[in-house]
């Protein structure tokens, strides 16, 4: 199913799949100026499937994909507050990806994490530590500023400030039962499949899908080489 929402002005949201993928379309268009367009976490065939601006640009979310646009630069640890047309955005990099708020919105989009229908990503490497950071820097975000729209990158929208803080406080509680049992498991010298089994059951009773299976065993598989290396 492939829906298209119009949020604000010149802000569009498309959403796909189940569970839903989303991408953030943010236009400019302006008197004697070319259209311009940001897409945050475009589809990989977003230029054969629509008519774009001008001037376009891609931001993504998590680790950047095959694009035919060209990729906004950040730079990991970085702020960055950016102008397209009247929205205003901050930029939160991190080393694999990006938080994005529009601060007169309340409009945050918060990657792989807060999702109702998704469990959170580890990056390839990545103990987790990086993972809980953007975890927490979220969590300040909606305790501390407006907030009007919660956007994982796959799930549902939420507008509800009480719930979007449990989603993230279920990710933290996740992720910190991996760090404890695999790093466990691998000084003890058990063997993956083994600690696949110990991890098991750290995945919520309403995120045991094929889809969130294959995150989790991921995941494991991960972290498992990470505390390897």
């Amino acid at each position: 199913m492939t829906r298209i929402t119009q949020l604000y002005p010149r802000l569009e949201l498309l959403s796909e799949g189940e569970p839903p993928h989303h991408t953030l379309f943010v236009m400019a268009r302006l008197p004697g100026s070319p259209d311009r367009l940001l897409l945050i976490d475009p589809p990989a065939d977003v230029t054969e499937r629509f008519s774009l601006a001008d001037e376009n640009a891609v931001l993504y979310t998590g680790p950047a994909r095959e694009s035919a646009l060209p990729e906004l630069q950040t730079q990991p640890g970085g702020i960055a507050h950016l102008s397209i047309g009247e929205h205003l955005l901050d930029i939160y990099s991190q080393q694999t990806g990006n938080v994005i708020y529009f601060p007169t919105l309340g409009v945050l989009c918060g990657g792989d994490f807060g999702s109702d229908l998704a469990l959170p990503r580890l990056a390839p490497g990545s103990d987790g530590s990086e993972e809980i950071e953007t975890l927490r820097l979220l969590a300040q975000t909606v305790k501390q500023r407006r907030l009007e729209v919660y956007i994982p990158r796959i799930g549902s929208l939420c507008r509800d400030r009480v719930e979007v803080m449990g989603r993230l406080a279920g990710d933290v509680s996740y992720l910190h039962g991996l760090r404890r049992i695999i790093p466990a498991g691998a000084e003890q010298g058990e063997a993956l499949e083994r600690i696949e089994q110990m991890a098991a059951g750290l995945v919520p009773e309403n995120r045991r899908t094929a889809f969130c299976r294959e995150i989790h065993e991921e995941n494991v598989e991960r972290l498992w080489r990470a505390v390897q290396a």
